[in-house]
């Protein structure tokens, strides 16, 4: 009995003794893992404290502005800068770029491949401080060199989000630029006028810059919009009407003469201008595209061409004359409460389309009014593209012929059917207003191409399409050939783009079910994808200076929903057809309400700004982020060939500009010829400077001959290329351009 007791208790003891040997192991263990994660925590503050204090500094060495964010611009090449800026905001703050090596298991300062979508794209998108910062819409823009500095400036209008319906919250801004792509604001004086910058009065519009009275420096015309609604004027708005603004003595200071001058125009819906000297009397005219939306939402569509009368050698001393309505320009301009007599449109144009040596008139109309029950009907405007032909050159007296039958006029309209209540169209014509030209095939001659909106539900349309294209045949005869130039992308439906952009369609829209038009109660809604790009804005320019013009076009949609709102990139095959790139190649991953092109950084590579407006061009989106109404800024990277081929960048002295105004510049090299057409109104809401740019291809000299519209031509031989160079028109002297 006892020797049990003693094993059992022996039995005990041991138990115990292992209890404690495993308790010790574990407070040991414990102990030990307190250490380790200690160290761990002390290890990861110090590669905290490491990270914010090297890479930190690294990111200081690299914000050469010091502005506390860092763009393309500012980094090698090789960096890996889109993996930096998750966001693709086009900027990375010293937050994103700590956090980005934070992830890296490599040392720091290495670097990656960054993939096509960073470094083999011809564009780049790159936030420019200051002017892609603005969270307001956009209304217009215009690029050039407003001080004279032999760098592109930027001008533009914007309006406050909410603030549209009221006299204030709309401004007139001016980005000069400081080069290395670094601009800053800086304001304008406008005297004998209650206007300032900051307090542009209700609905400006587009600026167009060129130099009126003869002083050497640039003026602003912008066109503006009335506040009306239903033919009448919004209670405590003042409708001001366009705004001429002169140049007095500074290239920042202005006198107001847009009353004195008699171009307010101020009950109609003003939008694009176009500027030239339509008579040869030496003083510029002005042209004006006016629009009507929704019932004369905004005015009513009464176009213009002002000629100017002068009183004397100063032009404060005469004003501009409409002659729009008479028979000087049938069938042009006017308002009349009249369907079969009235048409809008936004866009206008005066170009010398004949090469004859006068500025000829183009306008496109569409339909953007429905209201059917009215005593006249809007909703049977005229639409298609209307021709008018300056007889000044074969008569010596200024009137313009209106021209049918050359392949590019055509008219149109649509007819309500009060029993169907729906519009059935009445003839075939497109209703594109907005309207470009280019010599695509560089035949010398200036071919067209017409975008507009394509949304029935919003407005019908006599002809269904989103774009078209003619070629110049000369003698003002014009061949339509969309499909055959290679720009048939242009009427395809959203199902299409998706699939070309390599982009997955939303399950949201795939289950769309159409509603009845409240606007046309006989129709259902088109499907989403069915729909087109609605366009807008179209940019001719050679991209990558191979000696052929490309073509930039806008899908005017702003909703963050739809990833296929984009611009699309057209580049030329070398034979005056096009290519359309994919995203991979262009880099343009962005769209917006217009676009203008311009060499920003002076590096002989054509550069793009995008100007935004979701309220406008979105549809009123609710919701939409601060970034999307924030302009955008594409640098040209040179990729794909284009930074190995030679280019000249021209402007040109010596002449005032009602003389130099529609001048056509032909480059010679290589045995082949190409053109440029200087004006000031390049694309639909935006403006550009009067010069020209041209790519080479290899070609390192070429010959330039300038026509001007009265007859003479000055010729520059054996030119070198990749310069800028001032063209003395009245020396004929040529200047190499430092900078």
């Amino acid at each position: 009995m006892a020797t049990e007791c003693d094993n059992a208790m022996r039995s005990v003891s041991q138990s115990q003794s292992m209890l404690a040997i495993i308790t010790k192991w574990l407070r040991r263990l414990l102990i030990w893992a307190g250490v380790i994660v200690g160290l761990l925590v002390i290890a990861g503050g110090a590669k905290r404290v490491w990270l914010q204090m090297t890479v930190g500094k690294q990111f200081t060495q690299l914000d050469s502005n010091g502005d506390g964010k860092l763009t393309h611009e500012e980094v090698p090449a090789t960096s890996p800068f889109n993996a930096w800026d998750r966001e693709q905001y086009g900027v990375v703050t010293s937050e994103q770029f700590i956090a980005y090596h934070a992830r890296r298991p490599a040392e720091i300062g290495a670097t990656e491949p960054t993939g096509p979508a960073a470094t083999d794209t011809l564009f780049r998108r790159t936030h420019i401080p200051g002017l892609c910062d603005i969270a307001e819409g956009t209304n217009g823009i215009a690029l050039a060199d407003l001080n004279q500095d032999g760098l592109v400036d930027i001008i533009a209008t914007y309006t406050e989000k909410n603030r549209g319906l009221s006299n204030t919250g709309h401004h007139l801004r001016t980005f000069i630029n400081q080069g290395g792509l670094r601009f800053r604001s800086h304001p304008i004086t406008v005297r004998d006028s209650k206007l300032t910058g900051e307090r542009f009065g209700a609905f400006p519009q587009i600026p167009n810059l060129v130099d009126f009275n003869g002083d050497g420096l640039l003026d602003i015309f912008i066109s503006r919009h009335s506040p009306y609604w239903a033919s009448k004027p919004r209670r405590g708005i003042e409708p001001l009407g366009n705004t001429l603004l002169l140049s007095d003595g500074a290239w920042d200071t202005f006198r107001d003469v847009s009353e004195r001058l008699n171009v307010q125009n101020h009950e109609a819906y003003n939008r694009q201008s176009s500027i030239a000297d339509v008579n040869s009397d030496g003083w510029l005219d002005i042209a004006i595209g006016c629009d009507n939306v929704g019932d004369a939402i905004g005015g009513v569509s009464h176009s213009r061409m002002y000629v100017f009368q002068p009183n004397g050698e100063k032009i404060e001393a005469g004003k501009f004359d409409d002659i729009g309505g008479t028979d000087r320009v049938p069938d042009f301009g006017g308002f009349y409460h009249d369907s079969a007599k009235d048409k809008a449109g936004p866009g206008i144009s005066l170009r010398d389309l004949d090469n004859d040596g006068d500025v000829d008139l183009v306008q496109s109309f569409h339909c953007d009014v429905r209201q059917p029950l009215l005593p006249y009907s809007p909703g049977e405007y005229r639409q298609g593209v209307f021709c008018w032909k300056n007889l000044l050159s074969e008569t010596g007296q200024l009137r313009f012929e209106k021209i049918s039958g050359n392949g590019l006029a055509c008219e149109a309209s649509l007819q309500y059917k009060r029993d169907k209540q729906i519009y059935e169209p009445v003839g075939k014509a497109p209703g594109l207003p907005y309207m470009f030209f280019a010599d695509v095939d560089n035949d010398g001659l200036q071919d067209v191409l017409a975008i507009g909106p394509s949304d029935i539900g919003f407005a019908p349309r006599a002809e269904d399409i989103g774009g078209r294209f003619w070629r110049n045949k000369g003698s003002f005869q014009f061949e339509e050939a969309t499909n055959a130039t290679g720009l048939e992308a242009l009427n395809w439906d959203y199902r299409e783009w998706y699939r070309f952009f390599e982009i997955p369609i939303p399950p949201a829209l795939e289950k769309f079910r159409p509603k009845s038009l409240v606007t046309q109660p006989g129709r259902k809604q088109n499907h989403p994808l069915d729909e087109r790009f609605y366009f807008a804005n179209a940019n001719f320019g050679d991209f990558n200076n191979d000696g052929w013009i490309d073509l930039l076009v806008l899908d005017r949609h702003e909703s963050p929903s739809r990833p296929a709102y984009s611009a699309a990139l057209f580049l030329n095959r070398g034979d005056g057809t096009f290519e359309l790139k994919p995203t991979t190649i262009s880099g343009l991953d962005s769209t917006g309400i217009s676009s203008e092109i311009a060499d920003l950084n002076n590096d002989g590579l054509l550069d793009i700004v995008i100007a935004c407006d979701p309220d406008n061009s979105g549809g009123g989106i609710a919701g939409v982020a601060a970034e999307k109404y924030q302009d955008k800024v594409y640098v040209n990277t040179g990729a794909h060939g284009a930074r190995e081929n030679h280019w000249l960048h021209l402007t040109f002295t010596g002449l005032k500009d009602a003389e130099l105004i529609g001048a056509r510049v032909e480059l010679t090299a290589g045995g082949r010829k190409q053109y440029r057409w200087i004006h000031s109104n390049h694309s639909y809401k935006s403006g550009g400077a009067l010069d020209a740019h041209f790519g080479l291809g290899k070609h390192d000299r070429a010959d330039l001959t300038v026509a001007l519209l009265n007859g003479k031509s000055v010729k520059f031989a054996d030119v070198r290329t990749d310069r800028f160079l001032d063209l003395n028109l009245k020396t004929q002297t040529v200047s190499i351009l430092e900078f």
